[in-house]
């Protein structure tokens, strides 16, 4: 019995000893993976110097026309742009370069890209030596665009009346890159590009002299160009609005295709939780203006009392600040009344309206109320307490 324990207790002790071993070789391997992926981001240059001029960072803080911070995935860097051969004159006449009055400066600029708190700064080969640019010291031509851990690097050149030509650049391994870009974003209104929760950047445009476009776009790093994710055309005093609004705030921009309607719409509104937000009916409207104080605007019509932001529209209570309301653009879900009767069925009441029809569907105490066009196209959805 003794030499049957003695043989059971050698077993059970050459079974751990194997697992301790293969335990050992398999933290080892973990350890030589980590050591791999060190050595690797080690390795990874923040600025490829390679062939490149430089020059000394405090010169060209001193002497560069324009500089900002930028990052990409793994190192923050500072950015310069300068010219050798810079001239500046002041404007004797208003032309489309800018107004009598303001400053330019015109040379063969380079771009030059310096690891943050290092010595020099090295020259970028992305704008072309042999193009003179032209900078208006009284507009915004050279600014960063942050898009999550990436800086887009944005020049602006005038072109023909209030049109400007853009060229978006980006660091990658350790360069600046030029990102390609569609036709339709070669020339933009005025000089402002916009981002969007640093997700996406938004553009105006304008067509003619009556239609006015907005423009949202996401950017792929692997493939370094823009692709759309929306446009939305408006035609007269309409559009000429929206884009005033839109120019007033950096934080302003035009609703764009970002919801999709899904069965769910049903059961989150019998709750009172609107389609795309985080506050239910109910909520105080001073807590949402606190969390986002950037709306777009704050009024009373008749006796309604709202304050709009580019994604939602809340109706409050003019005493308690009760919302009791929401409107959601149907710029946000680009669909057709058709398309909700297949998702939702047939409403509870259908009517037309203003050129257009109103359809309301149930929700226990809740009403959800989708007004279209006379073409079918949803302009919005609205959630209201019955």
């Amino acid at each position: 019995m003794k030499n049957f324990i003695y043989i059971v207790s050698l077993i059970m002790l050459t079974g751990l000893a194997a697992c301790s071993n293969k335990m050992e070789t398999t933290i080892k391997q973990e350890n030589s993976y980590l050591k791999i992926d060190q050595q690797v981001k080690n390795e990874k240059l923040a600025v490829n110097t390679e062939g490149k001029e430089k020059k000394d960072v405090i010169w060209l803080k001193e002497k560069a026309l324009y500089q900002f911070e930028a990052v990409d995935e793994n190192f923050e860097y500072n950015v310069f742009l300068f010219a050798e051969d810079e001239q500046s004159q002041m404007m004797e006449e208003n032309s489309d370069k800018g107004k009598k009055g303001n400053q330019l400066f015109t040379g063969h600029y380079s771009l030059y890209l310096a690891e943050k708190d290092s010595t020099f700064a090295y020259k970028q080969l992305v704008l072309n030596d042999n193009h003179l640019l032209t900078f208006n010291s009284s507009l915004v031509q050279f600014y960063p665009v942050n898009l999550g851990k990436e800086t887009v690097i944005t020049v602006i050149q005038q072109e023909e009346g209030v049109l400007t030509r853009p060229s978006l650049y980006v660091i990658n391994d350790g360069e600046i890159n030029k990102i390609l870009i569609d036709e339709d974003l070669e020339t933009i209104l005025g000089t402002e590009i916009k981002t969007i929760n640093q997700k996406f950047i938004q553009t105006a445009h304008l067509n003619g002299e009556n239609e006015w476009k907005f423009t949202t776009w996401g950017f792929g790093k692997e493939s370094m160009t823009l692709f759309k994710q929306d446009e939305t055309k408006l035609e007269g005093q309409v559009g000429k609005d929206w884009y005033n609004l839109w120019s007033e705030k950096k934080e302003h921009y035009f609703p764009f295709l970002n919801l999709e309607l899904s069965s769910e719409v049903i059961e989150k509104a019998k709750q009172g939780i609107p389609l795309g937000s985080p506050y239910p009916i109910g909520t105080n409207i001073s807590n949402i203006k606190k969390s986002n104080p950037h709306y777009l605007e704050e009024g009373v019509n008749g006796e309604v009392h709202f304050v709009t932001y580019p994604e939602m529209t809340y109706y409050f209570d003019g005493t308690t600040g009760i919302v009791n309301a929401v409107s959601i653009p149907g710029e946000r879900m680009k669909t057709t009344l058709a398309n909700v009767k297949k998702l939702f069925g047939n409403p509870k009441q259908e009517k037309n309206i203003n050129e257009g029809k109103r359809a309301i569907y149930m929700a226990d105490k809740y009403s959800i109320e989708v007004l279209a066009d006379k073409m079918g196209n949803v302009t919005s959805v609205n959630l209201r307490r019955k």
